[in-house]
């Protein structure tokens, strides 16, 4: 069980603090709910772009002194942008928690955005967007995810374009700060170790500082379906690469229990269903798995490999029957029972340290708007039957739910429909 306190603070901002006298570490963790989702196709990547910029200098710190700063503490400190949030993190000793909160508060709330730091940014950027071009196994799970999410904001890639980032000004940076970052849909967390620090006091003395403005607005989703069944893209690569995906549930969703276990028994580990049948039986991939991912409003299954360049139809094939076995047979008790357990075992694991029960207590909050226990987690795992596993499947196979993404040598005659 995790001890914590939660506060909404009068402009808006919820505090979260959970003391953890085991630990000599902790971690101050600030998501807010924008990312890119909220973009228009000119701006495609801006997020992305103002997340970096965070960290290039305050009204008072240079981009060297931030750096510098938080090296002196031995702390480690990020940020990562996201479809619906941006968070940023210091993970310091106890200790240092006046200065790391001091130091991210500071490039959270007073950025800068020096022009000179803005243009060198924008290059390392456009080189980011072409590297993960560059590369087949990242490059087609954004074609998977325009595929999925086409003519929505959902559908673009993260990163951006290097047209839409080459095209980004200092001024649009500035304006979507101004607009986007709102105390009403932003999320504090501290956790680890109090020492005799007085976290509320200190948090609610710096956060309060953000001034109130309204909260941003994403593009509503009403997709249904996968319009375009297979995408393809021909490249001199000596493997293929593809993603099938399929539109499932949102993230409160109770089905999101069954759907996490049809994803681990399905493609989820070294044991899964996939692993055996593609990897281990056939030799045809060094990787393969699925994964579940969701949002507040829609969901998705994906299913990655990258096989021998003849064996994409037969490997389809195997994933589809898999899915067809789980739907109308279901899950043998042994497998389902296994993937409660590694479920478990895996919530248990990432619960270890101050980073990682910030992050599980900000996701909680911010989606749920409340914090359900691990405790409660795991028992709406165990409840999950082989009848909800089979009804996954069912929904899963549903044609028009469904999509090909694929980057191999050649154009294939395939199709899941």
């Amino acid at each position: 069980m995790i001890t914590y306190s939660c506060k909404k603070l009068s402009n808006g901002i919820r505090l979260v603090t959970a003391p953890l006298k085991t630990s000599e570490a902790v971690t101050v963790l600030i998501v807010t709910g924008i990312g890119g989702r909220y973009e228009t196709p000119e701006i495609a990547g801006i997020s992305h772009f103002l997340e970096h910029m965070f960290f290039k200098g305050t009204k008072k710190r240079s981009a060297l002194e931030l750096r510098k700063e938080f090296d002196a503490m031995g702390a480690n400190y990020n940020a990562f942008t996201g479809e619906e949030v941006t968070a940023f993190y210091v993970h310091s000793a106890a200790n240092d928690f006046s200065e790391s909160l001091d130091i991210l508060s500071d490039l959270f709330l007073n950025p800068a955005f020096p022009e000179e730091e803005f243009e060198r940014e924008k290059g390392v950027i456009v080189e980011e967007a072409n590297m993960r071009r560059d590369i087949p196994q990242l490059h087609v799970q954004v074609l998977s995810q325009n595929q999925t999410f086409a003519d929505y904001s959902l559908g673009h890639d993260i990163i951006g374009t290097p047209e839409s980032i080459k095209n980004t000004t200092r001024e649009d940076i500035r304006n979507y700060f101004k607009k986007g970052y709102s105390p009403e849909s932003t999320v504090v967390v501290v956790c680890g170790n109090p020492k005799n620090f007085n976290w509320e006091k200190e948090a609610e003395r710096v956060f309060l500082k953000m001034p109130k403005i309204a909260v941003p607005i994403h593009q509503p989703l009403s997709k249904k379906s996968i319009e375009k069944a297979v995408v393809q893209e021909a490249r001199k690569v000596d493997q293929t690469h593809f993603v099938i995906s399929a539109l499932t549930v949102a993230k409160s969703d109770p089905r999101r229990y069954a759907m996490s276990l049809f994803s681990t028994i399905l493609g989820g580990g070294t044991s899964s269903r996939l692993f055996n049948e593609i990897r281990e039986k056939r030799g045809w991939a060094y990787y393969i798995g699925s994964e579940a991912a969701a949002y507040r409003d829609t969901g998705t299954l994906t299913i990655s490999a990258g096989v021998k360049k003849d064996k994409l139809e037969e490997s389809v094939k195997i994933i589809l029957e898999q899915i067809k076995d789980l739907a109308k047979v279901g899950p043998e008790k042994e497998e389902l029972e296994r993937a409660k357990t590694n479920l478990r075992g895996q919530l248990s694991l990432s619960l270890e340290d101050t980073q990682e029960i910030a992050s599980f207590l900000a996701d909680e909050i911010f989606y749920q708007n409340k914090i359900r226990q691990p405790e409660v987690i795991v028992e709406n795992l165990f409840k999950v039957t082989k009848e909800d596993i089979q009804n996954i499947s069912k929904m899963i196979l549903q044609p028009a739910k469904m999509g090909l993404a694929v980057i191999g040598p050649e154009e294939y005659k395939v199709s899941l429909r």
